[in-house]
């Protein structure tokens, strides 16, 4: 047991920045399971098979039982190569997961102190839950009623919305999830740090706190490696895209993503949740599609935005610039790699930038476009971090594994700011 946190999940191991806590896994996203489970189906089938070559089907319990074990081998033999490719990808790696994915009654961790229901379009608000003079949630205190050797009490909790947007912005509908922190005040008298969280694609808003990042940010917390923080995961997907790279289209019928994102979702979250007003408790980050969109969000508002937390970062918008923009200048304005030398804006709000990249890709597009994103950031005198993640791939097990990682960078830049 380290600082109390082993309570909260049976695993951590040792990270290059310290001890990295991960969510709970469960024999459904067990790899030894699942190829445990696909070689059994793959007996059953196959022997079901040589049976129906050998046997003739003149005794009608026979074929009965034949076809029943073939569906039997079948299904099981589809479960565990299923369980075995979720345990290497981690898009759910235990039954919370699983209930938060599906949008189930969560019984695993407390539901958040939310709002009633969501607001109509026009009813967002416009009065912010807490001021400039709000006192700051501290990493150095244990909050009144988080117990690290309570697990119940240790658990942030998780909450879900449907934020509509104006018709203009034509947006599909989404969620948005949100993580509060253990013994989460929602009463104003304490302002909390916020990092917005944005998918990959294919994927969902659910994304982030299916995969397990809760379980990572109360392990944090409980060690007061981090400060209590709010986490807002949206839904950033467009209408007739398959990524949005949370873009405005300027195409005719296109989603505002962006817009949305700024109009609706942030506005929300200040007048409903008692998040810190100040740039310098606000971040970003993303995995993959949303790593781009960390960076080109977190980058074109840096007034917004202090800190980027950007997993298997892209330097470019890809298909989501193509099928979001009309023209290649438009996209080239979107691109991170051909805007950040000529920023002028950096100067007066600089950002802080943490890219973590799998060791399989360092010299691959992810990875060479992170060093080429980090050494343009350099040139303008930015703090920059490139984190090298031994674990899981482009996947969400990697996001996951390198989310301690970039968290403390994320609080090792708060408390400098606040210097």
């Amino acid at each position: 047991m380290r600082n109390g946190v082993w309570a909260l999940w049976p695993w951590e191991r040792d990270g290059a920045d310290g001890i990295v806590p991960g969510p709970r896994h469960d024999i459904f996203s067990s790899m030894p399971f699942g190829l445990v489970t696909a070689g059994i189906g793959l007996v059953i089938v196959l022997g079901a098979i040589f049976v129906l070559r050998r046997t003739r089907q003149r005794i009608r319990a026979r074929r009965t039982w034949r076809t029943a074990a073939s569906v039997v081998g079948t299904l099981t033999l589809v479960t565990g190569l299923g369980v075995g490719v979720n345990a290497y990808v981690g898009w759910v790696p235990n039954l919370e997961g699983a209930a938060i994915r599906a949008g189930l009654p969560n019984s695993f961790r407390p539901e958040a102190q939310l709002a009633d229901q969501a607001p109509d379009a026009d009813q967002l608000g416009d009065t912010p839950i807490t001021s400039s003079a709000t006192p700051v949630a501290s990493a150095l205190d244990i909050p009144a009623g988080l117990d690290p050797s309570n697990e119940r009490s240790a658990r942030g909790g998780i909450g879900r919305f449907v934020l509509p947007a104006p018709k203009a912005l034509n947006m599909p509908g989404h969620d948005v999830l949100i993580y509060t922190p253990p013994a989460y005040d929602p009463s104003g008298a304490i302002a909390y740090p916020v990092i917005y969280l944005a998918h990959g694609s294919p994927g969902s808003a659910a994304d982030w706190m299916a995969a397990g990042a809760p379980a990572v940010v109360d392990a944090l917390i409980a060690a007061r490696e981090i400060p209590p923080v709010i986490l807002v995961s949206p839904g950033l997907h467009a209408v007739g895209a398959a990524e949005s790279g949370c873009l405005d289209a300027t195409k005719p019928g296109g989603s505002q993503v962006e817009s949305y994102l700024y109009t609706v979702v942030l506005p929300w979250v200040e007048n409903h949740l008692p998040v810190a007003l100040d740039r310098r408790y606000t971040a970003i980050g993303g995995m993959s599609m949303g790593g781009y969109c960390a960076v080109d969000q977190g980058l074109r508002h840096n007034e917004t935005f202090s800190t980027i937390l950007s997993m298997l970062p892209y330097g470019e918008p890809g298909a989501a610039g193509h099928a979001m923009k009309s023209s290649q200048a438009e996209v080239d304005a979107v691109t991170p790699l051909k805007y950040i030398e000529t920023r002028e804006e950096l100067d007066e709000y600089p950002v802080a930038t943490w890219f973590g990249v799998d060791a399989p890709e360092v010299n691959k597009r992810v990875g060479l476009d992170a060093q080429q994103m980090a050494a343009a950031l350099r040139l303008r005198g930015q703090v920059v971090e490139i984190y090298v993640e031994p674990v899981g791939g482009h996947t969400w097990t990697m996001a996951i594994a390198s989310l301690p990682a970039g968290l403390r960078f994320w609080g090792q830049q708060m408390a400098a700011d606040a210097d």
